[in-house]
């Protein structure tokens, strides 16, 4: 199988085969659901890189959902030059041939072609042929999405069978390394680690290292003392993936499968990821992981962020130790700080506040008033425990302040 690689707008090819079966729709809902899925795709990469089909599919339907006679005509026309000419581009970019002879080859009807000529010389169509236009030419794109919706399934095939195979193999090899057995790197395997399976392969194995270090705990082995017993065993596979550059992967793996989970399984996990950062941020020390660390560089704010996101008790010392490996370096007092906001994060160190809570009512602070303010001139709290009179006199404005002496019209 081959490796090539290619960069597209959709996310994987459920997402495209979802457009696809829109498209092919004659519903006017699902026509518009596949014309903003293409129009984010446009957001995400230049048109030039997007297949034309693509961008001539969301060209009509913009064109027949937005019932403009002109934006129809212009949108065929585009399509009927874009899907003749695409062979020509390739192959002979500087030759320019007629019109209805690079249709022909395309296979779009003489019709279409002549409607295409008709719109660049300014005469409209009528919306009957436009319509009919459209229809025509949504099902000859519909060929472009169906067959890209087929070569995806037998590729996910492809690679699932693939990957059957790599696991069991994969398997078997680590089973009898962590044995104690030393076996060297066959071509199989060289050659599941080096494929674009790689990420899936890597997986395979810190599952599998995992699993191994829950029989080693399970059978009496002390937890901190499980890591340099595997890595010990391991040493053939992480010397190959060192030397190929596959050790980082390795393991943004074992971070990226952390989960805020009690089990022995994600202990064993917590503790090769602390092995490996402590392992990079000291460079040298008394641990087999040290040995390996020599120019290793992980992606340390995808790991830093997946950390915080599942972040719990447990990876304190893991927290702590990433960040002693960021480039440029955190400051001591930078760190320090970070260090209490974690603690206060995590509850340590912290009095219980409820047993500070006095009891009892908490005295009223009183005003001071000055005796010659008139009552217009107090704040209306200082009048708001005072009882009013039900006379007629102080329904409204009382007829003189009585503390101030002043008369009041």
């Amino acid at each position: 199988m081959s490796d090539d690689k290619r960069i597209v707008p959709w996310i994987d090819a459920n997402e495209f085969s979802n457009v696809a079966r829109h498209v092919s729709s004659m519903e006017v809902c699902e026509l518009d659901m596949a014309r903003k899925a293409i129009e984010v795709w446009l957001c995400r990469m230049p048109a030039s890189k997007i297949p034309r089909s693509i961008v001539c599919t969301y060209e009509l339907l913009n064109g027949y959902l937005e019932r403009s006679s002109q934006s129809m005509a212009l949108a065929l026309m585009r399509f009927v030059s874009l899907v003749s000419s695409e062979s020509q581009d390739r192959e002979r970019p500087s030759f320019a041939l007629p019109i209805l002879s690079l249709a022909r080859k395309a296979g779009l009807p003489s019709w279409l072609a002549d409607l295409r000529n008709d719109v660049a010389h300014g005469t409209m169509p009528s919306t009957d042929v436009l319509e009919s236009a459209f229809w025509w030419s949504l099902r000859y794109l519909g060929d472009f999405w169906m067959l890209n919706v087929k070569y995806h399934e037998e590729r996910m095939i492809e690679l699932g069978n693939m990957l059957k195979s790599y696991s069991s193999m994969i398997c078997s090899y680590l089973e009898r390394l962590l044995q104690g057995e030393e076996i060297a790197m066959q071509s199989d395997l060289i050659e599941a680690f080096t494929s674009r399976l790689s990420p899936l392969c890597l997986l395979y194995v810190t599952d599998h290292v995992c699993y191994h270090g829950c029989d080693l705990l399970a059978s009496g082995c002390a937890l901190g003392d499980i890591v340099e017993i595997q890595a010990k065993n391991l040493k053939p596979l992480l010397s190959f993936l060192q030397s190929y550059k596959l050790l980082n992967e390795l393991v943004m793996q074992f971070i990226l499968g952390l989960e805020d989970d009690d089990s022995s399984f994600m202990d064993i996990r917590l503790s090769w990821c602390v092995g490996w950062v402590k392992a990079i941020s000291h460079k040298s020390g008394g641990t087999i992981l040290c040995d390996y660390v020599d120019k290793l560089v992980i992606d340390w704010r995808l790991a830093f962020n997946h950390v915080l996101n599942c972040v719990c008790d447990k990876f304190e010392e893991l927290v702590v130790a990433l960040l002693s490996t960021r480039d440029p370096p955190v400051s001591d007092e930078k760190l320090e700080m970070i260090k209490s906001h974690i603690n206060v994060f995590y509850g340590y160190g912290i009095s219980n506040v409820h047993e500070d809570i006095r009891t009892g009512p908490q005295p009223r602070s009183q005003w001071n008033l000055s005796k010659s303010l008139s009552w217009s001139e107090k704040p209306l709290g200082a009048l708001m425990n005072l009882h009013a009179s039900t006379s007629g006199q102080h329904k409204r404005v009382p007829a003189h302040d009585t503390e101030g002496g002043r008369q009041i019209c």
